[in-house]
């Protein structure tokens, strides 16, 4: 809701158009839950500075600065109504914090100061580390300052509204030589949440990975979880045109799913607290694929490795049923390699439609099984993306051949 890409004194300007007067987290929360997602993640302040909650801290916020009541009490209310794990975003970064910016910028506080004065693009600034403030005194003091801060803002959001299931970092931006302390830092979060999961902008000390507008060509070891636009941009500007279609996100959401990885899915409200008509609708469009396909996202796990498939796919937890996500029309038969177990049955998720299948090639004298070839009705494709329920007589046995790792 406050992305701003520039910041000097015109970003306060903007706090006066924000308004919030349509805001109805009750309203997002339905969707949200409608649009299949299990969990929600709000800005609670970017790297703009403005925070939407009143804080106690020296530093600007919607509510003290408005008048517009508390936005984050009102919006972790609401998801625990519908359900829903509630996460909140913080960027490290804060433009607005002289003490943060004289460290980033190798800038004194006056000269800080008179950046402010005009419009100022900090991108530029930070990128230029030519200045030593390593050694300086004056930096020193700012840091611990700024970390003080920064540490007072998230036993804020963290122990007001808390407990609060996932805290989602963004842009630990510094200086060599000025640590945030992030070990520290992950402990003070545990003790005021003790089950908050922390995303990977943390250091070392993250829980999971989050690959940026970017779906991994290989899958992260360990938890993962991809962030992306609806758009090109990550807050609404009024201008935005260029909207990724339903196809797409449903696709990007299939990859994700196949690699064992999560789709956080940004949305961006405008100044009244309005969800735009465009993004709505994308939202609707996957909550309908969910529905329809359900069985084939919740509780599943990574599915076939690269090779075996022309689709991603994912298993039960049982691994007795593939899920093959079909994304493009197949001429006559889709394939899967390397399967020995034997097929009980393949259908159609979301209409049963039963496919026909046969096993091609393969030597049963080396182990070796044959090709399975998949016809699949095109009276049963979905508008979007066919999923084929593949029925194993038990768990999932591959043959891995030579060079070929199975995990």
């Amino acid at each position: 809701v406050t992305g701003v890409q520039t910041c000097a004194l015109p970003i306060f300007k903007q706090i006066a158009k924000f308004t919030a007067s349509r805001y109805d987290p009750d309203q997002w929360a339905e969707l949200f839950l409608r649009s299949g997602a299990r969990y929600a993640v709000l800005t609670t302040k970017h790297h703009d500075g403005i925070a939407l909650w009143p804080t106690r801290q020296d530093g600007p916020s919607i509510p003290n600065q408005t008048g517009i009541p508390d936005l984050i009490g009102r919006y972790v209310a609401a998801m625990r109504r519908q359900g829903m794990r509630v996460g909140l975003y913080f960027s490290h970064t804060d433009w607005t914090n002289l003490d943060h910016m004289m460290v980033i910028t190798g800038k004194s506080r006056a000269e800080v100061l008179e950046l402010r004065k005009k419009p100022t693009n900090y991108c530029q600034l930070w990128d230029d580390k030519t200045a030593d403030v390593r050694n300086s005194a004056e930096h020193r003091q700012a840091w611990e300052r700024f970390l003080a801060f920064h540490r007072g803002q998230l036993t804020e959001i963290l122990g007001d509204y808390g407990p609060i299931d996932l805290i989602w970092f963004d842009v630990m931006l510094g200086r060599d030589g000025f640590d945030y302390r992030t070990a520290e830092l992950r402990e003070l979060i545990h003790r005021l949440c003790p089950t908050t999961i922390i995303n990977s902008r943390l250091g070392e000390h993250g829980d999971y990975e989050t690959p940026e507008q970017f779906i991994p060509v290989r899958p992260p070891a360990g938890p993962w979880e991809l962030c992306i636009t609806t758009n090109n941009t990550w807050s609404f500007t009024g201008r935005e045109e260029e909207y990724k279609t339903p196809f797409e996100i449903i696709t990007m959401f299939c990859e994700c799913l196949g690699m064992g990885g999560n789709m956080l899915l940004n949305v961006g409200p405008d100044e009244t607290g309005v969800i735009p008509a465009q993004q709505v609708a994308l939202l609707e469009s996957l909550g309908a694929w969910v529905r329809k396909h359900t069985e084939a996202v919740y509780g599943t796990v990574r599915g076939l490795p690269a090779g075996y498939a022309y689709h991603f796919s994912t298993l039960n937890k049982a691994r007795d049923v593939l899920y093959l996500y079909v994304a493009h029309v197949p001429k006559e038969s889709t394939t899967i390699k390397g399967i020995k177990n034997e097929i009980k049955a393949i259908t159609v998720l979301g209409n049963a439609t039963a496919c026909r299948y046969k096993r091609v090639g393969g030597a049963h004298w080396l182990g070796v099984p044959g090709t399975l070839w998949i016809d699949v009705p095109k009276a049963a494709l979905d508008e979007n993306v066919t999923v084929l329920k593949v029925e194993l007589d038990g768990p999932l046995n591959l043959y891995s051949g030579e060079g070929i790792e199975i995990q």
